[in-house]
């Protein structure tokens, strides 16, 4: 046990070892040019992704946005992925993502772009049956006591697109997690809204005025 301990400590070590190795041999990427764009946004660092399932959708767009925010900083595409790797760390990912290194760096990665390999990463450690868990944790949803309708529909929308539902599905789930005083007030209108875009408006309207 203790020396698969060692050598999966080895191979992390080793892994941050090429990707800094990387960039210091390409100048490009580890100095940003500076631009109007980057003197004014700093992207967050992504946190380490260890191949929890439920973080995988977190890493992956954490991923995206600190690569868009600092496009400048980075030669190719290759120097994306490096940086993806850089924060795979524990857990299942991290002798996968050293796999996945060593490949890149003997160039026999399968992997020529950034969004390939973000799907491959949702493809090997996301959810492998995302829809279901979504349609799951939308009938779930509930707008609470303090909940802001905003929050409520952020949650919504969210879980929503992920589902296949079609509109008027959507409608009953999205008044199943209504809260009983706002249902009541909505029945005491004179017209019902007809559809989900409808159930938004006056939902938060209502909200707003309480």
């Amino acid at each position: 046990m203790t020396n698969t301990c060692n050598d999966i400590t080895n191979v992390a070590s080793a892994t941050a070892s090429v990707v800094t190795q990387a960039i210091a041999t390409n100048p490009q990427a580890s100095i940003p040019v500076q631009s109007h764009s980057s003197r004014n946004a700093k992207a967050a660092e992504p946190e380490s992704f260890d191949g929890n399932w439920e973080k995988t959708e977190e890493f992956i767009q954490a991923i995206r946005i600190a690569v868009a925010m600092q496009t400048d900083t980075f030669a190719d595409e290759r120097m994306k992925i490096l940086y993806a790797l850089s924060f795979m760390h524990g857990g299942t990912a991290q002798m996968w993502a050293a796999n996945e290194t060593t490949a890149i760096m003997d160039s026999r990665s399968l992997f020529h772009t950034l969004d390939k390999f973000l799907a491959n990463i949702e493809m090997t450690f996301g959810d492998p049956d995302r829809a279901r868990t979504a349609c799951t944790q939308l009938h779930e949803l509930k707008m609470v006591q303090g909940m802001m309708a905003e929050d409520y529909m952020a949650g919504f929308e969210m879980l929503a697109g992920r589902t296949g539902f079609n509109n008027e599905a959507l409608k009953d789930v999205y008044t199943w997690g209504l809260p009983y005083l706002i249902l009541q007030k909505v029945y005491a209108q004179t017209a019902l809204p007809n559809s989900l875009d409808g159930w938004k408006k006056v939902v938060h309207n209502l909200d707003r005025l309480h």
